[in-house]
């Protein structure tokens, strides 16, 4: 059931984060707009996460917020390793680890050509 949750939150990612990027005009609404879109993305993971809540371990109370730091650091890769979970969320952490880097290079990418157009 998580991975099928996981499949379809990847899909309305990629949807939105198209939606947001040909929203764009200008560089600084791209940018606006890409961060919006990322932010939008560890919102819905951290939805997973909030399911999985039993599982997470580490330095935490158990809210929310917590479930969106640790989010917005796998999304990010940054993996700081203070909360943890252990079960079929680790696998969903690898999971958004790796569709963050390409969120973030597509974003990139993306912001690199409205520069060379301006």
């Amino acid at each position: 059931m998580i991975f099928i949750l996981t499949i379809f939150i990847i899909l309305v990612c990629v949807r939105s984060h198209d939606f947001f990027l040909k929203l764009s005009s200008n560089l600084s609404f791209s940018i606006i707009l890409v961060l919006l879109s990322h932010l939008f993305h560890v919102l819905l993971f951290s939805f997973i996460y909030f399911i999985e809540i039993d599982n997470m371990q580490g330095s935490h109370d158990n809210s929310y917020i917590d479930l969106i730091y640790y989010s917005i650091s796998t999304y990010t890769t940054l993996g700081i390793g203070d909360i943890h979970f252990y079960g079929s969320a680790r696998i969903v952490s690898g999971i958004q680890a790796i569709f963050g880097l390409i969120m973030i290079a597509w974003s990139a990418s993306h912001i690199y050509l409205k520069i060379e157009k301006e």
